[in-house]
């Protein structure tokens, strides 16, 4: 009963289905951004610490005999 209401009120709007396109499209969007900006962040953390440990491990087999 209460859809039939809706829709009855509301008809059919383009404006408004365009609306709830894009609010869909963003809130799919957002933890998609969100959570691949962390990893992104996390893989350049762990990638920027290896290369330090690795060239500390070529600093030190250099300097032994």
């Amino acid at each position: 009963m209460m859809p039939a209401l809706l829709v009855l009120l509301h008809g059919d709007d383009p404006r408004m289905d365009l609306l709830y396109f894009w609010a869909a499209v963003l809130l799919a969007l957002t933890p998609v951004v969100i959570f691949g900006g962390i990893g992104i962040w996390l893989a350049r953390k762990i990638w920027k610490e290896r290369k330090e440990t690795s060239a500390e491990r070529g600093v030190r087999n250099a300097e032994l005999p």
